[in-house]
């Protein structure tokens, strides 16, 4: 495959490829894909179909994943949510599609076997999953694969929240998982990209994306003078992403403490320096528009 394409979001390997690709990449064949919709939130998304392999992503409850392979318990295909390719396993994934109505907002709601609290819970769905909602009882919802949510934390799939830091604030204190991106754990580029996705914003999955396509960039005088930051900024460093807050804090997922945490932002940045990576941006969500007024 040409080195102009990057292997994270592009449906290729030496001996398959998306039909899509035919005549920009070399493989021993091309086929078309078939959309499948996801059944099992916080579904592993792996760079090898094996159990053991390391989780590079997660595909939450109602995402739709485009299949090019279905191969001894595991689909190879694209996410048709931030592009990400990789193997997914086959249970995961329904071939009956259900179009969404609602997006979930909240971190977390939990699936019921009817519309009472006090039923036995039977799964989980994480902030930004979508649901087709087809009858409503009380102040439950109950959707197409038949289980019932609670229906105050779903949104109509219009519905923006521009509030970046309002949204990241509702995963404070979820642990810290490489590659995750749901209520069971998310890594630093998922806070920012489920947050964003609330916004009405597609974003991309991984940190280095983020940084080139999300928002529009803030300055930063001398590297080291943050006087034009503000509350919601999204900062990067290499390998690394968060939000500014209000107070010079900062919001992230990080492995220094494993969590979703608010640090002073100074001692971020010290630290950082120490390690010879300092801040490369600051992105503003609507940076544009507060200019153009």
């Amino acid at each position: 495959m040409s080195g102009t394409f990057d292997p994270r979001v592009t449906p290729a390997r030496a001996d398959l490829a998306a039909a899509s690709l035919r005549g920009k990449v070399e493989a021993g064949r091309f086929v078309e894909g078939v959309p499948r919709q996801v059944v099992q939130d916080g579904a592993r998304l792996t760079f090898s179909p094996r159990a053991d392999a390391r989780l590079e992503s997660q595909l939450i409850f109602g995402e739709s994943f485009t299949v090019y392979e279905d191969l001894d318990g595991w689909c190879w295909g694209q996410s048709a949510v931030d592009g990400y390719v990789g193997y997914v396993p086959t249970a995961a994934l329904s071939t009956t599609v259900h179009k969404p109505t609602h997006r979930v907002a909240a971190r977390a709601l939990h699936l019921y076997p009817g519309p009472d609290m006090k039923r036995p819970v039977l799964g989980r769905v994480s902030l930004g999953a979508t649901v087709r909602v087809v009858d409503i009882e009380g102040s439950f919802a109950q959707i197409a694969s038949g289980e019932w949510l609670f229906a105050k934390h779903l949104v109509d799939l219009s519905f923006v929240n521009d509030d970046l830091v309002g949204t990241a604030l509702k995963f404070l204190g979820t642990p810290y998982l490489w590659g995750g991106r749901s209520a069971e754990g998310l890594d630093c580029s998922a806070l920012l990209q489920l947050a964003l996705g609330l916004a009405g914003v597609p974003a991309p999955r991984d940190s280095d994306l983020l940084e080139r396509r999300a928002g529009i960039a803030v300055p930063i005088v001398d590297g080291h003078d943050f006087a034009n930051i503000e509350d919601g900024d999204m900062v990067f460093f290499p390998g690394h992403c968060g939000l500014f807050v209000h107070g010079w804090r900062f919001l992230h997922a990080n492995a220094h403490d494993m969590e979703v945490s608010l640090h002073s932002f100074s001692d971020v940045i010290d630290r950082a320096d120490a390690a010879d990576a300092g801040v490369t941006s600051i992105r503003r969500l609507e940076y544009a528009a507060a200019v153009a007024e």
